[in-house]
């Protein structure tokens, strides 16, 4: 049989597109088991969904900038199909498909890749891993509360201390817009362009919104309502009673403070930019790694299922962005991307392999997690192999050893090595 060699070919992944090394996917691995337990503690179920939906199942739920990013084909059968752009909108799917049969409320959480064709740039990616907690079924405000308490929970599990949660409700801005004099029509996509302030500036958006037609007075006044907001969040709530949002607002800041949650800031200038929400809206920020934006994000979305459903079927929920929390935890030096193995059994005579698979065997049943070396070459190379991984202990067996029924343990952070019996060899592998 001939076999070709190809040339030159490009083995880059496709830009916005990763490999994950072993090094960094078991700490990827590590963070994602803390998620999914905490996940567990506060009731959410967890679901799947395919990477492939009906294209018009999912356009048309983001706005013109979230379908643009999306990626769409048709399949071999000539149906036109797209990758899912989140877990939200199959999340709707799914109850429409299955209402009947899941209990109200039902609370899920999904892990998941997604895809967007987006421009790539530090923590942004076209493939990226979203973890989704919801709550469908209830319109209660104590559904929002426990949402942003669980994810709180989640990223002070991870060890993030400095942790803002900024909250707001998409009704205040409408109301809000409408207190400036701006028409319906022009209020939603003054409100998208409201959630570039951080990207774009006050002088940015001000001219966005010129440019959208919006009169500078009006701009004037919307800032003026803003900054109110921005200079004392709680006591603007008393002052906006008549304004449609300021009640739920003011309702969520008392049942966060009654599930523990205290690191919140009330800020009116956030927006969020998908067309679904309906009602709070809310995004976690780490000041110490303020470059990454937010890591975590949601809100209410009560008539998105319902476009779905033929009925309307309230809703709220939120996103960690794995990616760029995994990025932020580097920086801060809360997460480490090393391989960590518990022990190598070096294979040192090929008469006692069956010996070695035996002991390897053993150390697995007692959870140590045991790795060994499949060829009976040079100690150094397999030595080296272990310090490449991460391994902290060797252990090794020669013809020695085996005839008084022991192993030499060798740590390899120290060098220090002693004798044990083998059958002793997990007990005293677990207490080091």
């Amino acid at each position: 049989m001939t076999i070709f060699f190809m040339k030159n070919l490009n083995t880059q992944p496709l830009k916005g597109f990763r490999d994950f090394l072993p090094g960094e996917a078991a700490a990827r691995e590590k963070v994602l088991e803390t998620i999914r337990t905490v996940f567990q503690k506060y009731g959410f179920l967890p679901l799947e969904t395919p990477a492939l939906e009906y294209k018009e199942i999912l356009t048309g739920k983001y706005g013109k900038e979230g379908d643009k990013l999306m990626y769409e084909f048709q399949d071999q059968g000539g149906r036109d199909v797209a990758l899912r752009y989140d877990l939200t909108v199959p999340l709707a799917r799914v109850v429409s498909e299955y209402q009947n049969d899941l209990p109200l409320p039902f609370k899920r959480y999904q892990i998941a890749p997604v895809w967007r064709a987006d421009r790539p740039q530090k923590g942004r990616y076209r493939e990226f891993t979203q973890c989704d907690i919801d709550v469908v079924g209830t319109p209660s405000i104590l559904a929002d509360a426990e949402v942003i308490a669980c994810i709180n929970a989640v990223l002070q599990e991870l060890g993030i201390e400095d942790l803002i949660v900024r909250i707001n409700n998409r009704q205040v801005l409408d109301g809000l817009m409408k207190a400036a004099g701006i028409e319906r029509k022009k209020a939603v996509p003054a409100i998208r362009i409201l959630d570039k302030l951080d990207k774009l500036g006050e002088d940015g958006v001000r001219g966005e919104l010129i440019s959208l037609g919006i009169q500078k007075k009006q701009t004037e006044r919307l800032f003026e309502l803003l900054q109110q907001g921005l200079e004392d969040a709680p006591a603007i709530l008393n002052k906006l009673t008549d304004i449609e949002g300021a009640g739920d607002l003011a309702e969520l800041v008392e049942a966060l403070l009654d599930l523990g949650v205290k690191n919140y800031e009330v800020d009116l200038t956030l927006a969020r930019g998908l067309d679904y929400y309906t009602g709070s809206i809310f995004e976690f920020i780490l000041p110490d790694a303020s470059e990454f934006g937010s890591v975590a994000g949601g809100g209410r979305y009560d008539n998105l299922i319902g476009m779905l459903a033929g009925k309307e079927i309230p809703a709220v929920g939120c996103s960690i962005g794995i990616d760029r929390l995994l990025q932020a935890l580097e920086e801060s030096e809360l997460i480490k991307y090393d391989l960590i193995s518990d022990v190598l059994v070096c294979n040192l005579d090929e008469q006692l392999e069956e010996r070695y698979l035996k002991v390897v065997q053993e150390l697995r049943a007692a959870d140590i997690r045991a790795d060994f070396y499949y060829e009976p070459v040079k100690l150094e190379k397999q030595l080296k192999y272990a310090d490449k991984k991460n391994i902290n202990f060797a252990v090794l067996i020669g013809a020695d050893e085996e005839a008084k029924s022991e192993a030499t343990v060798k740590n390899l952070t120290t060098g220090k090595q002693e004798r044990v019996k083998q059958k002793d060899l997990a007990q005293k592998l677990k207490m080091k």
